[in-house]
């Protein structure tokens, strides 16, 4: 039990001491440690050796795994691929599931994320949706997994697809398989004086009964009974419970997940008029407690049109064909979005500056270009904005930008700095340019200037020697998009 290794998903590219990962820790069955770098390591016993490895080392042995796998059944080497992740990872679970998939030998086209795989597969195949000219089929999706919710809005025209906004929460279904745990373990104190919380294995015993009892109270309304045969020091142990119990027990987890959905209704900007359907994915999503809540909110009916197993895998599959220069699949354009908003900042003789450099729900891939006048080398830093993402740790990335110097004159020189969002979703400082200045004379014309060359020329003028001017006219400072 020690050596089995799951759930590591979540573990991917957090630190340690993270107070939502140590909660997370305390559930898992096998020992995890802090790294030397902060990170999480995970001790095992391999042919009487003791391993400790990163989640990013577990994740490429399941990738190579993977690999094999697909090799036996296609005979042919599989390297290209697109891989989903949650639409609430941030840069650096990002950066680590690349790490993961490098380690592995895999050249992922794309890093999608789930919720916008579920629009693919739901959208690729609609024969019926609105042309780009006409008002958008606005869906909902409500994906409620093991571990997470994500909720999203998707706006679809014919052949393309744009997320307005996505929200989440680390609710799913393993906090409903802890809440009813939880009280049979209570009652089994009482009833037969028998812990199963002192005992791992006997715990996870008891989770996975509760489950299966989860899964038959989403289709029955009637009291449903649990019995486990040697439970505990040879105890059999009986008890049983029905839905309007659980629905009772778990009354602050469906308040989580209205909230999710209610958050997400006002950032998307959306009414329920709006709405065309609710589509559900995702195993937790089936009961049915959460549907009353999907229509209560959004004032539709959930739909299970789609496969609520694959819907994400199957996304990542249409994704991978169309990116493919191996097969013929007609386009269908994906228009995702950044889910935090990013901060630049900087310090310099005037003090900290720092402004917002893309806003939540921006669109991506995006590269914007910000211009500042330095005489020397600077050290740019890119944050979340504080309280928007589910850890403590808002820090994305530091950058120093070495050689620069003053001009001729000993005046300022003009930078030119590129934060992009990539097609990943990883953001980055991709470039920084220093402009100088150099004066050149050129022979006068021979052929006589109109009166509009004339002012072209005095308007170019003054856009170079202009102290506070950069390429497009702005202010020292202000950003300038270049939409991808």
């Amino acid at each position: 039990m020690n050596n089995t290794i799951a759930n590591f998903k979540g573990l991917l590219g957090r630190k340690f001491f993270d107070p939502y990962i140590q909660d997370d820790l305390r559930t898992l069955p096998y020992r995890t440690e802090a790294c030397p770098d902060g990170g999480i390591g995970i001790r095992v016993n391999y042919q009487d050796e003791e391993y400790v490895f990163t989640p990013e080392q577990i994740v490429a042995m399941l990738f190579t795994k993977l690999k094999d796998d697909a090799f036996k059944e296609l005979k042919t080497q599989i390297n290209d691929c697109v891989i989903t992740v949650p639409s609430y990872f941030t840069n650096a679970q990002r950066q680590a599931l690349l790490d993961a998939a490098n380690i592995s030998g895999l050249n992922v086209l794309r890093l999608m994320n789930e919720t916008t795989a579920t629009a693919l597969s739901y959208g690729f195949y609609k024969q019926d949706l609105p042309a780009p000219e006409e008002k958008p089929r606005n869906v909902i999706f409500v994906d409620c997994g093991h571990a997470s919710l994500q909720v999203s809005a998707c706006a679809f025209h014919k052949g393309s697809l744009k997320m307005l906004a996505s929200c989440s929460d680390s609710v799913g279904g393993r906090d409903f398989d802890l809440v009813l745990a939880t009280h049979f373990n209570k009652e089994f104190q009482t009833k037969y004086k028998i812990d199963a919380s002192s005992k791992k294995r006997s715990f996870l015993r008891l989770m996975a009964e509760v489950e299966k009892l989860k899964k038959n109270m989403s289709a029955n309304s009637t009291k449903l009974p649990l019995n486990i045969e040697c439970f505990m020091n040879e105890i059999d142990v009986h008890s049983s419970m029905q839905r309007s119990e659980m629905e009772e027990l778990s009354a602050h987890l469906f308040g989580r997940i209205e909230a999710t959905m209610r958050k997400l209704l006002a950032d998307s900007k959306l009414t329920p008029e709006d709405i065309h359907s609710v589509e559900i994915v995702g195993g937790s999503s089936r009961i049915p407690a959460i549907k009353q809540l999907i229509e209560q909110i959004f004032g539709k009916p959930a739909s299970t049109t789609l496969n609520q197993d694959e819907a994400v895998s199957r996304g990542a599959a249409l994704q991978c064909a169309i990116m493919s220069p191996a097969m013929r699949v007609r386009d269908f354009t994906c228009t995702d979005v950044q889910a935090y908003p990013v901060l630049i900042s900087w310090t310099d003789a005037d003090g900290a500056h720092e402004m917002k450099v893309f806003e939540q729900y921006h669109a991506t891939p995006f590269s914007r270009l910000l211009t500042v006048h330095r005489k020397e080398p600077l050290t740019i830093n890119l944050n979340y904005e504080p309280n928007s993402v589910p850890c403590p740790d808002t820090f994305i990335g530091s950058y120093h930008l070495k050689g620069i110097k003053p001009d001729a004159n000993g005046e300022a020189q003009e930078v030119k700095v590129k934060v992009r969002i990539n097609h990943h979703g990883i953001i980055t400082i991709s470039s920084a340019t220093m402009y100088e200045r150099k004066e050149s004379e050129e022979p006068a014309s021979p052929t006589p200037a109109t009166n509009g060359d004339q002012q072209k020329g005095a308007d170019a003028t003054q856009n170079a020697s202009s102290p506070q001017g950069d390429e497009s006219g702005g202010k020292v400072g202000e950003p300038m998009d270049i939409q991808e």
